[in-house]
C-alpha cells in the first residue's frame, strides 16, 4: 500500500531556553524530549487525527512533517518524499492550516494576503489570480475578499487560512488545531467543511491535530493518541475501545441505596471505576461502574446492593465513549498500536 505519510522512529529533543539559575551551571544541559520514536503510517485520502493534551508533541510532529524543523533522529516520508533530502518536493505537496492569525497581514485585504502567499509559490500573476479566485470560491469568501483582514470574524479568518493552504492545490493538508478560538457553531461548520468538502469532495489527505475529544470522534477515520511525545495508541475508534481491554460499563438504577455499601462496592476486586449520582427528586441513586469481568463481578455487586436493602430498578450497559478511552490511554506507561 502506498502511504501519504510515513514516519520512522521520529525523535525530537530540545534544549530549553536557559534562565538565570541555569547560568550558575553553564555545563549542565537539560534536554526535553518533544517526540519519542514516533512511527505512524497514514493512507492516501484518510482523515487522520493526532489527539493529545497541550504539550503532548502534536505541533512538533506537524512542524517536522512540514519541514519547518529537523528531527533529532529518525526520518519521514510525505507524499513519497524524504522530509530531509527532498524538502522542496515535500513543501510543494502540502498545505499547512493553523488557528494562528498573526501570520496574516491585518492591514491588507484577504485577496492581497493571498496574492502575497501565492508569490511565495512562484506563480505567475495570471496563475495566481486564477488560483486565488478558485480557493476564495471554494471556501465561500469571494464576497469578502476585498475587505481588510482585520475586519473578518474569527470564522472568516480561519476560512482564509484554509484558502491559503489550498493555493498550491496540495494532496496533503496539515491542520493544527483549526477550530481553536472558534465558537461552537462556527467550529461545527468548519468540521463539516473539512470532512465533506476537503476529504470527500476534494480527496485530500488531512492530518488533523486536536485536543478536542469530540472533534476527533466526529471527524477522523483513525486516531493516534499521543502524550509526552510518545504514541500511546493508533487505530479506529472501535480499535481504541478494544485496546483498553474488554472493559464493560454498567449503569445501575437503585432505590434505597445504603451509604454503607458504597465503599465496599468501590473496593471490590474487578471494579475499575465507580461513581454515583443521587437523583433526590425521584428517590433513586444511579451507579456507573466499569468492570474487568462482568460475569463474575456484576452478580456480586447486585447481591451486595440487595442484601443491604437496595432495590434495583434497571441495569443497562453503556458504550465506552472517547473521553474514557483517552483518559485511560494517556495514563498508560507503555504504548499500544494498531495498523
Amino acid at each position: 500500500m502506498e502511504y501519504a505519510i510515513e514516519t520512522f522512529n521520529l525523535t525530537k529533543k530540545f534544549i530549553p531556553t536557559r534562565g538565570f539559575v541555569d547560568l550558575l551551571h553553564p555545563f549542565v544541559k537539560k534536554e526535553v524530549t518533544a517526540l519519542d520514536n514516533v512511527s505512524i503510517k497514514i493512507k492516501k485520502g484518510e482523515l487522520f487525527g493526532i489527539l493529545g493534551p497541550n504539550g503532548a508533541g502534536k505541533t512538533t510532529l506537524i512542524k517536522i512533517l512540514c519541514t519547518l524543523i529537523l528531527p533529532t533522529t529518525g526520518t519521514a516520508y510525505v507524499n513519497g518524499y524524504d522530509i530531509i533530502k527532498e524538502e522542496e518536493k515535500v513543501k510543494a505537496s502540502i498545505g499547512l492550516i493553523t488557528g494562528e492569525e498573526r501570520s496574516f497581514y491585518w492591514r491588507l485585504t484577504g485577496r492581497q494576503n493571498l496574492f502575497f502567499f501565492a508569490s511565495l509559490h512562484n506563480f505567475s500573476s495570471s496563475e495566481a489570480q486564477k488560483r486565488i479566485n478558485n480557493v476564495l470560491n471554494f471556501v465561500g469568501m469571494e464576497d469578502k475578499a476585498d475587505d481588510k483582514f482585520h475586519s473578518y470574524s474569527t470564522g472568516m479568518k480561519q476560512r482564509m487560512a484554509i484558502a491559503r493552504g489550498l493555493l498550491n492545490d496540495p494532496p496533503i493538508l496539515f491542520m493544527d488545531e483549526p477550530t481553536r478560538s472558534l465558537d461552537p457553531g462556527t467550529a461545527q461548520n468548519l468540521r463539516e467543511f473539512i470532512k465533506e468538502r476537503l476529504v470527500k469532495e476534494q480527496g485530500k489527505t488531512v492530518f488533523l491535530s486536536t485536543h478536542h475529544l469530540d472533534e476527533a470522534e466526529q471527524l477522523c477515520d483513525r486516531i493516534a493518541v499521543i502524550n509526552k511525545g510518545r504514541i500511546k495508541a493508533c487505530g479506529t475508534l472501535s480499535q481504541l475501545r478494544d485496546m483498553i481491554g474488554k472493559r464493560e460499563i454498567y449503569v445501575i438504577k437503585v432505590k434505597n441505596l445504603s451509604n454503607s455499601v458504597l465503599g465496599k462496592l468501590r473496593d471490590l476486586e474487578g471494579v475499575i471505576t465507580f461513581s454515583t449520582d443521587v437523583q433526590s427528586d425521584l428517590g433513586f441513586s444511579e451507579i456507573q461502574v466499569s468492570l474487568s469481568n462482568s460475569e463474575t463481578v456484576l452478580p456480586k455487586i447486585i447481591e451486595m446492593i440487595v442484601n443491604t436493602g437496595g432495590k434495583i430498578h434497571a441495569c443497562n450497559t453503556k458504550e465506552v465513549v472517547i473521553n474514557e478511552i483517552f483518559t485511560q490511554l494517556v495514563s498508560e506507561t507503555g504504548g499500544m498500536h494498531v495498523d
